[in-house]
């Protein structure tokens, strides 16, 4: 009669675990059946390295799948710029009052004396000496504003009331927080 361990009349073939360290390092598993060969349940010994190699495997799959996370979460979008960037800000103090050198942020738009921009999202990445933001842009021509451009502007905040921006990071121009007026 066939059985799996400890069923029916080959209870004698099928030796019980000596121990709780070799139950776990048993797997039953049942041979094919070949022409003049019994089909019954033969135990195979796995070595503890195979276990513990499996463990590790799965050790090692569990931290990838964490640090893959982790990187992934580098970055933070937002629907608006952060209200310390708002404001006008022109390359020093003295070209405030010069509307061609200034720009003027707010929470939803970016606006130059050549284009009008509404700000559409905001991506927040950790830099190595604070936040880089990178506003990603839909401009327009004050004098064809039909015609609309994508954009994007780097910004990075410098010091209080200091920020550099730019097209790309080789073209980063520092640029100074206008009073109000």
């Amino acid at each position: 009669m066939e059985g799996g361990p400890g069923k029916g009349r080959n209870r004698a073939a099928v030796a019980a675990p000596q121990s709780i360290g070799s139950l776990v390092r048993q797997k039953w598993r049942r041979l094919p059946g070949l022409p003049g060969w019994n089909t019954s349940w033969h135990r195979v010994e796995l070595g503890v390295s195979t276990v513990r190699a499996n463990i590790m495997r799965a050790v090692i799959a569990f931290v990838a799948a964490l640090l893959a996370s982790a990187s992934l979460a580098d970055s933070v979008r937002h629907q608006s710029v952060p209200e310390r960037f708002w404001g006008t800000w022109a390359p020093s103090a003295d070209l405030c009052s010069d509307s061609k050198s200034t720009f003027v942020v707010s929470a939803k738009e970016y606006v130059t004396s050549q284009e009008n921009c509404a700000i559409q999202w905001v991506t927040e990445t950790a830099g190595a000496d604070g936040s880089i933001y990178s506003a990603h842009m839909r401009c327009s021509n004050p004098t064809a504003p039909q015609e609309t451009t994508e954009m994007n502007r780097i910004i990075v905040s410098n010091d209080p009331g200091q920020l550099s921006a730019g097209s790309d990071f080789k073209d980063l121009k520092s640029y100074r927080l206008c009073p109000a007026k």
